[in-house]
């Protein structure tokens, strides 16, 4: 029997329509399209607006650059994106009809348990896919169980499951994971997008699959089956409020929120296991215990009592880095027991607690993070040992509301130095104020870590507002300097180029142009550029001087120069006074012009010439687009882009260091530095943090400023290369600090014991 053949209608006068689908599924599938349609329209307007809020308030060029380039891929792609995603919808209707099980195909999808440590964006995306689907299906699970079991009225399909209808979560959540994917983008962004799907599409689903239970009832799909109580989205299925913004509220002391352990914990478990730990493992059930063990609850009551290094001093760091969370909860743990002894704990809790120990180990050890700084954060340790144990999550979710707290105050700080100052201590009070609130209040709710994260977050931008302010007006003056200097060479290259057929010159033309007239060019090159007209004219008016007093004259040209003289004079003289050149010498220098032009006209009338040059005198009666006799006669006359260009190379030779071969590579990271990136500087007053502010490669120059954005140090390209090659600037890794300690426990416990 053909596919087509098992569907079948069962009440009178249903009908089959396109591919199978009986006129109920039909309409079914019509509504939900038409719906999810505008779900789907709400969340791209949204995410345009989203992604390009987030790129505004970027911390860094690269950060932007990345909301920049998510925004435009959603922008440009956002049609294609809505086409594949009903493509794969259509398609799972298209199955439905023709009795191919869509569970089925869910499982040729890669499973949780097949994605290791190394394919953490992978097992990030599939975290969050599977969190919003089971977060929507909890919330709407009766509703969801209706529409199962109407689909499969109507389809003779007794074996219907949630995962073979089409509009399930899981389902949805597949399609979307689909055509994001056409958008290329980096993990964070594409988290952001997610996050923007559930936000806008599966948190919505409620009323659609109220509307959509409504349609088969009306179609007469088991109109006696209704549910005793509508659901709504604000309940899940046993009556608990739902979770929102990724399902962080309470956490039960009893573990995990979804219920299981999550994919990266369990690997890092597997890993553990192959290693010895030291006394932790002394209160561990052994793999064969069959008895009680300690609750979460009683470990974190014993945390409670673990007495910790003294908090504010100068050897608080010290105190941490000697201090060992499980040696002191072993003692705590005894102090309650019964005669000294106390139940064993879980494997699974010991192993929360020792991954925290050594996420905490590399921490404290973390020259990217400031001695003082490290000694604060260190008082978190025992906060994020209850919440391990309370929430598996907190290893596998990037986006986890406490492991976002903990890179942010990290990355906050990366700038700090031993000298204080009032935007430093600003800082450090913040810090503290939130380390303070995670340790006095932290028992059981997540929405703790995402309150201070945002209020950490509002007072960042405005500090970040208020140091981008400084070292903009500090790059605005190096850019400054940097165009002063390039329209000085401009006029100094112009001059030369235009008074080179006329040498020898008199000494006073030669300071007429060098001193005076030279700031005439110098103002209008600043204020006009090089290719206005204003610009020009100040050249014509040189060239018409050169002209007057060193070109060769007779009776032909004599009535041109005439004409010319006067106007030069005139030019000159407001030229000079617009700039306001000294007024004496001007006088002094335009008189001595004077005698020379009356006498060139003198000696003009005692040369017989030609046509020929009378017609080219012309030329200089009025400006045009070739004025000038060397200038007409030369054919290698450089446009006024070429010679800029020219110009640029011969002021990175002037500021060029000696290369030698042994700063190749170190040339080469200075290449690929950001601005924004954070260096390590030993100095003569010890070891300061600095950032890249400003690199400009035309002038060989850069820029480090501090914390606050005032300038430190500024130095060539080969300066810098050289302090990298000696070690008196380093690069400071400023990602995220979980994201390394994690990466770093990893490498530790893969790496072979001796």
């Amino acid at each position: 029997m053909s596919p087509q053949d098992k569907v079948v209608s069962i009440n009178p006068g249903v009908t089959t329509n396109v591919k199978g689908l009986s006129v109920p599924v039909k309409a079914y599938s019509d509504l939900a399209q038409k719906e999810l349609k505008l779900l789907l329209r709400a969340m791209f307007d949204s995410a345009d607006d989203t992604l390009f809020k987030l790129s505004d308030k970027a911390s860094s060029n690269e950060q932007q650059e990345r909301y920049f380039n998510a925004m435009r891929a959603v922008r440009l792609k956002r049609r294609q994106m809505e086409t594949k995603f009903f493509e794969g919808f259509r398609k799972s209707f298209d199955d439905l009809a023709s009795g191919v099980s869509v569970a089925a195909r869910q499982q040729d999808k890669v499973s949780m348990e097949s994605l290791s440590l190394v394919q953490n964006d992978e097992l990030e995306e599939r975290v969050a896919l599977e969190t919003m689907s089971n977060k929507a299906t909890s919330a709407n699970k009766t509703t969801l169980s209706y529409l199962n079991k109407r689909i499969g009225y109507l389809l003779s399909r007794e074996d219907m499951v949630e995962a073979d209808n089409p509009t399930a979560p899981i389902n949805l959540c597949d399609y979307f994971a689909d055509c994001i994917h056409l958008l290329e983008l980096e993990i964070e962004a594409r988290l952001i997008v997610y996050k923007l799907f559930d936000q806008f599409v599966l948190s919505k689903l409620s009323d659609l699959y109220e509307a959509l239970d409504t349609l088969l009832v009306t179609h007469g799909a088991l109109p006696d089956l209704t549910p005793k109580k509508r659901q709504t989205s604000s309940t899940t299925s046993n009556g608990t409020p739902a979770q929102g913004n990724g399902g962080y509220g309470n956490v039960a002391m009893g573990g995990a929120p979804a219920g299981d352990i999550k994919p990266i914990f369990r690997s890092l478990q597997k890993l553990l296991s192959q290693v010895q730990l030291n006394s932790s493992d002394v209160m561990v059930a052994a793999p064969n215990y069959q008895g009680p063990t300690q609750s979460v609850g009683q470990i974190c009551q014993a945390l409670s009592i673990v007495e910790l290094p003294s908090s504010g001093d100068e050897n608080e760091l010290q105190g941490w880095l000697n201090f060992d969370v499980r040696e002191h909860l072993r003692g705590a743990m005894r102090e309650q027991g019964h005669n000294g002894r106390a139940l064993p704990m879980s494997r699974k809790d010991n192993d929360a607690i020792n991954l925290v120990a050594m996420l905490f180990e590399f921490i404290l050890e973390d020259r990217n993070i400031t001695p003082s700084i490290r000694a604060i954060l260190a008082r978190l340790q025992l906060p994020l040992v209850k919440l391990a144990l309370q929430d598996q999550r907190f290893f596998d979710q990037k986006s986890h509301p406490a492991r976002s707290l903990l890179n942010a105050l990290a990355s906050a700080a990366v700038g700090f130095n031993h000298q204080s100052d009032r935007f430093q201590e600003r800082l450090r009070f913040k810090i503290e104020e939130v380390v303070n609130r995670v340790c006095n209040d932290f028992e059981t709710n997540l929405d703790l870590f995402e309150m201070l994260l945002a209020d950490f977050q509002v007072f960042q931008e405005k500090e970040a507002h208020r140091v981008a302010l400084v070292t903009q007006r500090l790059q605005d003056a190096e850019e400054g300097k940097a165009k002063t200097e390039k329209a000085r060479e401009w006029v100094k290259t112009t001059l030369s180029r235009v008074t080179e057929a006329y040498r020898p010159l008199p000494e006073f033309i030669e300071t007429l142009l060098s001193d005076a007239w030279s700031k005439v060019l110098f103002l209008n090159v600043l204020k006009s550029g090089y290719e206005s007209d204003e610009w020009k004219e100040a050249v014509f008016t040189i060239e018409q001087m050169l002209w007057t007093v060193a070109g060769e004259h007779t009776r032909m040209t004599r009535p041109v120069l005439l004409k010319v003289i006067p106007m030069v004079q005139k030019k000159l003289r407001k030229g000079l006074n617009d700039v306001s050149f000294n007024p004496y010498d001007s006088s002094r220098l335009l008189k001595e012009l004077e005698t020379l032009q009356i006498n060139m006209l003198k000696e003009a009338s005692t040369r017989d010439g030609t046509a020929e040059q009378a017609e080219a005198s012309k030329d200089y009666l009025v400006k045009n687009n070739n004025p000038g006799e060397r200038l007409r006669e030369s054919d290698e006359e450089l446009s006024a882009s070429e010679t800029m260009a020219a110009i640029d190379q011969v002021l990175t030779q002037q500021s060029q260091d000696h290369e030698d071969d042994s700063l190749a590579e170190y040339l080469q990271k200075v290449d690929e530095f950001g601005t924004g990136s954070w260096f390590r500087m030993t100095k003569d007053d010890g070891e300061v943090r600095t950032k890249l502010a400003a690199a400009l490669p035309k002038l060989n120059k850069y820029i480090l400023v501090n914390h606050a954005g005032m300038k430190v140090h500024e130095c060539t390209r080969a300066e810098f290369a050289k302090m990298l090659r000696d070690g008196r600037i380093s690069l400071i890794d400023n990602g995220a600090v979980f994201d390394r300690a994690l990466k770093s426990v990893v490498q530790n416990l893969r790496m072979p014991k001796s």
